[in-house]
């Protein structure tokens, strides 16, 4: 019983019936794995950071996290003069993150990090955190240029005060 069945599974009969079926399977196959990029690029989920990594990693030089970050830096105030205030109080977050993790800091969110360093009494750095959660859950969050300005200058304070600009 049992070298029947071998035998029927090992039979070209079976492997010239599944063989479609196979081909169908792959086709398939490769259709969803280009859907699921197709989506992640998107989404934005492949670009941005993303790809600022590839970038990085492909260049072949020096990795100099402190200019990396000068440079991020000033793509924020681009951000801010072509009033797309969301995506840059965003990046604000974003930055102030991994300046603090270069510097050692540890904590499971911005909030917690500042709290760590020693940035914690600059006024007005714990409203990037807030405000961009708030931005992030999908609140229709409002800035006005005021706010905005203070914002940014808590940030490039903080930012002096880690060494990353000067």
């Amino acid at each position: 019983m049992i070298d029947d069945i071998l035998q029927f599974l090992e039979s070209s009969e079976l492997f010239e019936f599944l063989f479609p079926f196979r081909v169908l399977f792959l086709i398939v196959s490769i259709a969803f794995i280009f859907a699921i990029f197709y989506y992640f690029i998107k989404v934005g989920f492949l670009t941005a950071d993303s790809k600022r990594r590839v970038n990085d990693f492909l260049s072949f030089q020096k990795f100099d996290s402190k200019n990396i970050l000068k440079k991020r830096a000033k793509k924020i105030s681009s951000f801010l003069n072509r009033r797309d205030y969301k995506k840059a109080i965003l990046m604000m977050e974003e930055l102030l993150i991994e300046a603090l993790r270069n510097k050692g800091t540890v904590g499971v969110n911005l909030y917690e990090m500042i709290e760590n360093s020693s940035i914690a009494d600059i006024e007005g750095i714990k409203d990037i955190y807030t405000i961009a959660e708030e931005i992030k859950e999908g609140q229709g969050y409002i800035l006005n240029m005021e706010e905005l300005q203070k914002l940014f200058d808590s940030c490039e304070e903080a930012l002096k005060r880690l060494e990353i600009i000067t």
